[in-house]
């Protein structure tokens, strides 16, 4: 009976993540109609999702906090990021951890953070972080990300390994709770009344003290402790566009705005109502979306003659794998705000119109088949942001 009941619960898991990833994935009959191709391809045949809804993914509540996460275990295409995002109400805080098998880019949607970074020298950077603005901690540093008000503080965290999942974290009171108790009197010289006051299993999120001082109140324990010079901190959303058209606008920041990331880069992405960010593709890239506002349609070509369509609502993620082929176009009457982050510090792409107008008409003629009429309309300029035709 157990092993019958096991099967059957197996089974609704399977059933519940066919419903959430292929019917997010796989169009409509009108959305077919409006999406249908030159070779009528059947969108989704024999591919992976590109698209999670990771809006609907539920979230766990901690004291002072609520997180989720997406990666491999839920989005297998996704092998080489993954992404939680998390909250922290005033005061509350993600306490001192590590990760040993991925760097955190990160992103603050809306309020203020405090962020404490240590690296292997000793050097500490303290910086507030409010909305708009990224942190990168390498792999392996130790810190933590406070919650500073006023308001709660909303946050997306990117990996840079699909596998990726928050329950791996090293947090210091874990570590504590799980070593001997002797040891610890040792380390810390206490004695073992005061090692037993500790915490006996994972804080993880806290609002023990909400108190927040200001930042310039704000010091090490030891004051004498030298301080990182490098900023590991950026302000994304006070960049200069990379781009911009008609109100549509790309914001960057690589390695050569941010070079504390130097593998990793990432961008805000605003597109009016029917713009598009032109075809194109990251030769050196895998590209991790997620929407901030709005909806968007998601293109993906995977060669062999296999491409997917997928509609993204706000809160949800998609993913495009280094290599192949895509373009993302707001298709709804308002505008768009997606994030975008890559798993390298060097932003390339080549776009579909820059592709065509370097090659000479003799080669495009070869390869299109076309009048010379029509052939002579062919792109000799390229905006990256296309507005509505």
């Amino acid at each position: 009976m157990q092993k019958k009941s096991k099967f059957f619960l197996g089974l609704l898991g399977v059933i519940t993540c066919f419903v959430l990833i292929g019917s997010f994935c796989l169009p409509s009959l009108a959305q077919t109609q409006t999406w249908r191709s030159l070779s009528n391809v059947v969108w989704g045949k024999d591919l992976p999702a590109f698209s999670y809804p990771f809006s609907k993914t539920p979230l766990v509540d901690y004291d002072g906090g609520v997180t989720k996460q997406v990666g491999t275990y839920n989005f297998p295409v996704s092998k080489g990021m993954a992404g939680v995002y998390m909250t922290l109400k005033p005061g509350a805080i993600r306490e001192l951890h590590w990760h040993a098998n991925a760097a955190e880019w990160a992103y603050v949607i809306e309020g203020r953070t405090r962020v404490t970074l240590t690296n292997p020298d000793g050097q500490v950077q303290i910086a507030d972080v409010d909305q708009g603005g990224l942190w990168y901690f390498p792999r392996g540093w130790g810190h933590s990300i406070e919650g500073i008000g006023p308001g709660t503080a909303k946050f997306l965290l990117v990996f840079n390994d699909g596998t990726f999942s928050e329950g791996a974290t090293f947090s210091i009171t874990d570590w504590l709770s799980h070593t001997p108790i002797s040891w610890v009197q040792q380390n810390f010289g206490w004695s073992q009344d005061e090692v037993e006051k500790l915490p006996k299993k994972q804080v993880y999120i806290s609002r023990y003290n909400p108190e927040v001082k200001p930042l310039d109140k704000t010091q090490s324990r030891n004051p004498k402790v030298s301080r990182i010079v490098l900023p590991y901190t950026h302000n994304l959303l006070a960049e200069k566009p990379r781009t911009s058209q008609a109100g549509n606008t790309l914001k960057l920041a690589s390695a050569k705005e941010f070079p504390a990331s130097f593998n990793m880069a990432g961008a805000l992405l605003r597109l009016e109502p029917g713009a598009m960010r032109q075809l194109h593709w990251h030769p050196n890239a895998d590209e991790w979306q997620y929407v901030l506002n709005g909806s968007m349609d998601l293109a993906v070509f995977a060669s062999e003659g296999k491409a997917s369509m997928s509609r993204l609502q706000k809160g949800d993620v998609g993913y495009v794998p280094k290599g192949y082929g895509h373009a993302l176009r707001n298709s709804s009457d308002q505008p768009l705000d997606v994030l975008i982050v890559f798993n390298d510090g060097d932003y390339q792409s080549i776009d579909l119109n820059d592709w065509i107008m370097s090659n000479p008409n003799t080669v495009l003629d070869d390869v299109f088949q076309l009048s010379p009429q029509l052939l002579d309309k062919l792109p000799t300029e390229s905006e990256i942001l296309i507005p509505r035709s």
